[in-house]
């Protein structure tokens, strides 16, 4: 369905409060939580939606370095229509950077956040994978076919465009790590040590800010741990909600 101005695309699944959000990565849609939903909600109510300018939601986003801002505010708004008091936030890549950029601004909305390899500033190590994989058009055929699915015909619009910001000069001074002290609800990070696309350092910012964080490490390699084991991942995040609630 359609929400608000945004014309954001928004799936839910009934359930008991407290309400879960599930926010994807960055070329990722609503079908990157497929896997997990609703089982993964534990009985509780589950929203999940594509982020504007990806998926279902409308294309045609100018991507700009202020991308973080505008999601959480995009989220808030999704909050308020669907009458969401307050949520545990489960977020991936791009996905966790929102969660906990929104626990920062608006800790009323937010029981908990599970943040899966996410970033909290420009790094060197990131840019330097995604200039080494080049444009969208030219990943493999899986991904590709995978961006089809989620983005429709204009994917490679889509994710040239995320891709082109990524990869910027501009975005390379940007920081959340700042804001990461005024969070105050729990959060659990759940990272892979040898991550091409989120280096370790984002793990190193956050307990630095947030000391209190529980930190779960992955030795997959791969930029999505949390698929690896999809039962005990969503054993994981059972037991820190049931100890948060």
């Amino acid at each position: 369905m359609a929400v608000d101005a945004a014309r954001l695309h928004v799936v839910e699944h009934p359930g008991r409060a407290p309400a879960t959000v599930w926010l994807h990565h960055g070329v990722g849609s609503t079908l990157a939580w497929a896997a997990f939903l609703p089982g993964a909600a534990g009985g509780r109510r589950a929203i999940v939606y594509d982020r504007r300018g990806f998926g279902r939601s409308s294309h045609g986003r100018r991507f700009s370095p202020r991308i973080f801002e505008e999601d959480a505010a995009d989220l808030r708004a999704i909050l308020t229509h669907l009458g969401v008091g307050s949520a545990h936030l489960v977020g991936h890549s791009d996905g966790g950077t929102v969660a906990l950029l929104l626990a920062a601004q608006n800790p009323e909305l937010v029981v908990s956040v599970t943040a899966v390899a996410a970033h909290v500033r420009g790094d060197d190590v990131t840019v330097r994978t995604l200039r080494e994989m080049g444009p969208p058009s030219g990943w493999p055929a899986p991904v590709r076919s995978s961006l089809v699915r989620s983005h429709g015909d204009d994917w490679s619009t889509v994710a040239g465009s995320w891709h082109d910001l990524w990869t910027s000069d501009a975005f390379r001074g940007w920081s959340m790590a700042d804001r990461l002290g005024m969070i105050t609800c729990p959060v659990m990070v759940v990272h892979d040590r040898h991550d091409p696309l989120a280096p370790p350092l984002h793990v190193d910012i956050i307990r630095e800010r947030l000391p209190a964080a529980e930190v779960h490490w992955a030795e997959s390699g791969t930029h999505h741990p949390h698929t690896v084991d999809v039962a005990g991942f969503s054993r994981r995040l059972q037991m820190f909600w049931r100890r948060t609630e």
